[in-house]
């Protein structure tokens, strides 16, 4: 495990649940997969800007903070799992990955949610 003090996801999420402009964040050739699940049903939103931009229209941020329990970093690769809350309610369980290019933008994103765990983190 190395660079963690330089970690990026800490300061996605932290932009992210503020309501920050994100994309400044990401590389020109950003990819991504999010398997989503809610209410028992799983759906995957995967591409490219535009279909991040369709995810992003029909989130529900309000209220919403990730929080991480666990953080790993190896060279490019970074790995998170954590909680989310709504108006410090628990919402839900993550895990998410990222590769950031030399830059330190993220190429790409794979990550997973779900409200089975109740939002107890692993």
């Amino acid at each position: 495990m190395t660079g963690v003090e330089t970690a990026f996801l800490p300061r996605y999420f932290a932009a992210l649940d503020d309501g920050e402009d994100i994309l400044s964040l990401f590389a020109r050739d950003f990819r991504f997969s999010l398997l989503w699940s809610s209410e028992g049903q799983a759906r995957e939103f995967a591409g490219g800007f535009d279909e991040w931009a369709g995810y992003m229209a029909q989130r529900e941020p309000d209220g919403q903070r990730h929080h991480i329990s666990h953080l790993l970093r190896e060279g490019d690769t970074e790995l998170a799992s954590g909680w989310t809350t709504r108006f410090d309610e628990p919402l839900g369980t993550f895990t998410f990955a990222v590769e950031l290019d030399a830059d330190g933008l993220v190429r790409r994103i794979f990550a997973a949610r779900t409200e089975a765990f109740s939002g107890t983190p692993f």
